[in-house]
């Protein structure tokens, strides 16, 4: 029998690398760690004899020495309100799972934590930073991480004042909603409303800003719908189209919304795309639950969860805060794909 089957494989510490290098310990915890003045080809040096004896630094001896503990927070401000779940659940899953594994690649673990600090729950997760997904007016993260001293990123632009110079990772809106609402335009839609949402968060500000400013440079009236706080989406979505007004075409911005306008507009007897073009902001990729495929803008909500865990652990390493942006796709689907007319209106 093998003498060896049944134990455990001796465990490779930060000695067995300095002996093998012929170096110190400290020497060797510098070059691992990318701290101290080590010269390029001794760092090297280390990390090879690093590799090829399999160490692998304990968290636990890490975070003495460092102050660490690796693990990444995650936190959304909308948790706290009713409709969120079903409103931005697709987008939510996304970013998590990008951030998940952006933080695994670089020795990291990630939580979700509660979106009130007031919880209790923040006292007993230790956390070396967080990130904030759709920062709100008042937002009790904002404060509560600016009181402790907790580096955060940000997913959306804060719009209270005074973090002007947070480290943020924003989607391209200025270049994806202007595309989305020119496609409609393209399919022949003339009548372009938004189903918006109550939401006070820079996405839907942001939105609602830059469908004004594209309806002004085509010379349409803006028509801007949200249902009031707590009220059914699919309410709202018949309030817009029951009028004699109704317009041709509207963009929803989520998923839940896009739902909404396939609802009413069947209880109305609309046809979809012929009557009415919908378009909403969706990272579904294969949308196989809905009555119609919907055309959607998608915002990659994966790179932006992967970028905002990355943007983090540069900032917890020293790195200065940073603006990102992730550009916008949109998706054709079946939802405009209705007759396209001649523009009977200039472009701009």
């Amino acid at each position: 029998m093998d003498g060896t089957r049944g134990k455990r494989r001796k465990r490779i510490g930060i000695r067995d690398v300095a002996e093998a290098t012929g170096l110190s310990i400290t020497t060797v915890s510098h070059a691992l760690s990318g701290k101290g003045q080590i010269a390029p080809q001794t760092r090297a040096r280390v990390r090879e004899a690093a590799d090829r004896l399999d160490y692998r630094p304990s968290p636990v001896a890490r975070g003495l020495v460092s102050g660490r503990t690796g693990i990444l927070g995650l936190a959304v401000s909308h948790l706290g309100a009713a409709p969120w779940e079903g409103t931005y659940r697709p987008y939510y899953a996304a970013f998590s799972a990008g951030a998940t594994m952006a933080a695994i690649e670089r020795d990291y673990a990630l939580v979700v934590v509660p979106g009130d600090p007031a919880s209790g729950l923040w006292a007993r997760v230790p956390m070396d930073g967080l990130i904030i997904i759709d920062p709100v007016r008042d937002d009790p993260l904002l404060v509560d991480c600016t009181r402790r001293g907790l580096p955060f990123v940000t997913d959306g632009r804060p719009i209270d004042p005074g973090y002007e110079d947070v480290a943020t990772i924003d989607s391209d809106l200025e270049g994806g909603m202007p595309a989305i609402l020119d496609h409609l335009w393209d399919s022949g839609a003339r009548d372009i409303a938004l189903l918006s949402g109550s939401e006070v968060d820079a996405y839907t500000q942001d939105c609602e800003a830059l469908y004004r400013a594209w309806c002004e440079r085509r010379g349409r009236r803006p028509r801007v719908e949200a249902p009031a706080p707590g009220e059914q989406p699919a309410r709202a979505a018949h309030r817009l189209l029951a009028g004699p007004d109704r317009p041709d075409a509207v963009h929803g911005l989520n998923e839940t919304y896009g739902q909404a306008l396939l609802v009413a507009a069947r209880r109305l007897g609309l046809a979809i795309p012929d009557d009415l073009r919908v378009s909403v902001m969706s990272e579904t990729a294969d949308p196989k639950d809905w009555d119609i495929p919907l055309t959607a803008l998608s915002l990659d909500a994966k790179r932006i969860g992967a970028e905002a865990a990355a943007v983090l652990i540069d900032l917890l390493a020293g790195s200065p805060a940073v603006k990102t942006v992730v550009p916008c796709t949109v998706v054709p689907r079946e939802s405009t794909r209705g007759r396209a007319v001649a523009a009977d209106l200039p472009a701009d």
